[in-house]
């Protein structure tokens, strides 16, 4: 296992790895270990089915099941199929900043995105790393954070999902409050926690200022420094901790196929609500 960091303790590529194969258990911890430390990490030149797929990421927790089951492997259940072709519900255009399932009650831990057919241009997936944003806010506007909730919602006026929610599917994820700086469950450090198409209220703030911070919190978590652009290549696989970071997709040439596929798991029950 060869490491290289792409971006200061943010992101880490890690080859001579492969990831059909079984990992040992220390092989396992190692890989866990480091990719926590840095947030993101990126295996590239890897060749997995959906089993493989799965295989890998239930080691690191209880699975994650979309509640749009629309858009899930017809087999696998605990795959999203994320693509522009053949599909009911096609990727496309910009996907602003978000973390994933921070509308829930207990969010998904960590994202796991496998991409299959890659288009030439376009389409990267951009991090932002929430810790370094907590870190470098100034002093009052950290303090005054650090005191706040925000509302969360699966369905934000002006930001568009590709494909609606039904009524039956909003009945299970109402509204949901989390706090604004979220401490690692395993690390002894703090993140902004942020979700921009999802928070619709900062706590009991008028809307105008509400949106106001959001906005402020929202530009300086994605400063230049702060993110990074992973420009894919078929066999990529990409994963994510949705305690520190938050992302987006950029906009690719639709005349081209794209498909990715998606895993999540979960924390630990007692572990698993934002704090």
């Amino acid at each position: 296992m060869r490491k290289t960091v792409l971006r200061s303790d943010f992101v880490v590529r890690v080859d001579g790895v492969d990831l059909s194969q079984p990992l040992s258990d220390d092989a396992f911890t190692a890989l866990r270990d480091l990719w926590m430390q840095h947030k993101v990490a990126v295996f590239p030149g890897q060749d997995l089915d959906d089993d493989a797929l799965l295989a890998f990421t239930r080691r690191f927790g209880p699975l994650f099941v979309h509640v749009q089951s629309q858009l899930v492997s017809p087999d696998h259940p605990e795959v999203m199929y994320t693509k522009n072709r053949g599909t009911k519900a096609p990727v496309k255009g910009v996907l602003d900043w978000h973390s994933d399932q921070s509308y829930t009650p207990k969010p998904v831990f960590g994202t796991i995105l496998y991409g299959v057919t890659i288009p030439a241009k376009g389409g990267e997936t951009c991090f932002a790393d929430l810790v370094a944003a907590y870190e470098t806010l100034p002093g009052n506007l950290r303090d005054r954070v650090d005191q706040l909730t925000a509302v969360y919602s699966p369905v934000k006026k002006g930001h568009i999902r590709r494909h609606s929610l039904s009524a039956a599917q909003l009945e299970e994820i109402p509204d949901v409050t989390h706090p604004m700086v979220r401490t690692h469950p395993y690390l002894d450090r703090k993140a902004l926690y942020l979700s921009p198409n999802h928070i619709v209220a900062i706590g009991d703030l008028p809307k105008a200022e509400s949106d106001a911070l959001l906005a402020e919190l929202t530009a300086h978590a994605t400063r230049e420094e702060n993110v990074y652009c992973h420009s894919w290549s078929p066999g990529d696989l990409v994963m994510w901790d949705n305690t520190s970071v938050m992302h987006r997709r950029n906009d690719f040439n639709h005349a081209e196929p794209r498909f990715h596929k998606r895993t999540g798991f979960h924390l630990p029950e007692e572990l698993a609500v934002p704090a």
